[in-house]
């Protein structure tokens, strides 16, 4: 892999955690602006690095799966929160056993 794929990933997989940080602890504004911020940069990578109109049918599509990836990292967040507070609800304290 080259340094600029590697970096790219990196990008990617970093921007993917924090919507699913703001998934797990259900920060929707924060989510909105990380969202946001994720598709301004890819825009940008995509119009200065690769040359790429705004509008082609490519670049959308690639803008429509960055949303995608951002929704699903927060989505799988926000059920892995779901069921970490769950379990915690459902713990069995000490005290309960004082038989």
């Amino acid at each position: 892999m080259t340094t600029t794929v590697t970096i790219l990933v990196t990008v990617l997989a970093l921007w993917m955690l924090i919507c699913g940080w703001c998934g797990y602890g259900k920060r929707f504004g924060t989510f909105v602006l990380v969202l946001l911020a994720g598709l301004a940069l890819n825009a940008v990578w995509m119009a200065f690095g690769l040359g790429a109109h705004p509008f082609e049918p490519h670049a959308l599509m690639a803008q429509f799966s960055a949303a995608l990836y951002g929704l699903c990292a927060f989505g799988c967040g926000w059920l892995a929160g779901r069921v970490a507070r769950q379990w915690q609800d459902s713990r069995v304290e000490d005290a309960d056993r004082s038989l």
